[in-house]
């Protein structure tokens, strides 16, 4: 959306143009009269025309950069210089035109110049509330342009020293380009994430905010401690809840103990099984259930998950050869 202030000068340009576009008719009509009737030519008719015709490039200048982006020929600077001049300018026409108009009707009888003449004064009430605002500004211009002029330039010329604080660059810096009557300090608008990296605005700190993950035994609690393929094919339990509730030790294989008897060697897996778990071999047991229990304590993996370390099954009519035969 643009600037309210932005809108307003268009506003203020379009006034201008139609108000110079009767002015620059009125006026070429009574210098077609006066040459018509043999009359001297009016030099405040022609300072008319020349002020439309200034007005009309200072206007296009104003609003070239809407057409070409990169003209920059709408400067704080440049448009109240040019406003001042014209306002001054104008001014002093209209004064001379309101003076000398009424003598030049009462001397001749061309009623055609005349009122051709007389039209570039009252041209003003067209738009009365135009000339109601700039009246407030200036009291003694008949002429229409020249307070609407005069009227911008103290509206552009005080608004651009009321920002000049936020904006110390102001007078070179163009007029479309400004943020007029912002409340936005300008001096964070550098900390702004640009518009071109609109991604940055949901990957900054994202493991701060995204969801923790859960657990891992929660669901598997053998994956805490067995590393399948890795760790030997065992689960080793961890310390029962009486000796410690809350912490969970890694244990690592004991190595092979050799126990010098002279009755017998120590026969069986070359691990010494833990005092926690010599409860189960000083219950009797059957060898079935024996089996069973040793069983399903060497896999500690779940039904559902795949051994892939176990050898591949040989089908009907097939058996193992040597690589070297092949």
């Amino acid at each position: 959306m643009q600037n309210p202030f932005l809108i307003a000068r268009f506003i203020i340009f379009a006034l201008l143009v139609n108000l110079n576009i009767l002015i620059l008719a009125f006026a070429a009509w009574s210098i077609n009269a006066a040459v018509h009737s043999n009359l001297p030519l009016s030099v405040t008719t022609v300072f008319f025309i020349l002020e439309s015709c200034v007005l009309f490039l200072g206007v296009i200048l104003g609003m070239a950069e809407f057409l070409v982006p990169r003209a920059n020929t709408a400067r704080v600077l440049f448009e109240c210089v040019w406003t001042a001049i014209l306002s001054v300018v104008q001014t002093g026409t209209a004064i001379s035109a309101t003076v000398n108009v009424s003598g030049v009707c009462r001397s001749t009888d061309n009623r055609e110049f005349c009122a051709s003449s007389s039209l570039l004064i009252p041209v003003s009430w067209l738009s009365s509330v135009i000339r109601g605002f700039a009246s407030f500004f200036i009291h003694i211009d008949p002429h229409p342009s020249g307070a609407v002029v005069f009227a911008y330039f103290l509206i552009l010329f005080i608004t651009a020293i009321a920002h000049i604080s936020l904006f110390p660059e102001i007078w070179t810096q163009s007029i479309s380009s400004m943020d007029w009557f912002s409340l936005q300090d300008p001096t964070s608008k550098s900390e702004v994430v640009p518009e071109t990296d609109t991604w940055s605005r949901y990957i900054k700190d994202i493991e701060a905010t995204g969801p923790r993950s859960d657990d891992s035994t929660k669901y598997a609690p053998w994956a805490k401690t067995i590393r399948r393929g890795i760790d030997p094919p065992f689960k080793s339990r961890g310390p029962s809840a009486a000796s410690s509730p809350s912490i969970v030790t890694t244990s690592f294989p004991v190595a092979p103990l050799r126990i010098q008897s002279t009755r017998r060697k120590v026969a069986g897996s070359r691990f010494i099984e833990k005092f926690r778990e010599s409860a189960r071999l000083s219950r009797r047991e059957s060898v079935s259930q024996m089996q069973s229990t040793s069983q399903s304590q060497a896999n500690p993996f779940p039904p559902r998950v795949e051994d892939y370390d176990l050898p591949i099954p040989l089908p009907r009519l097939s058996e193992w050869i040597r690589a070297d035969d092949i």
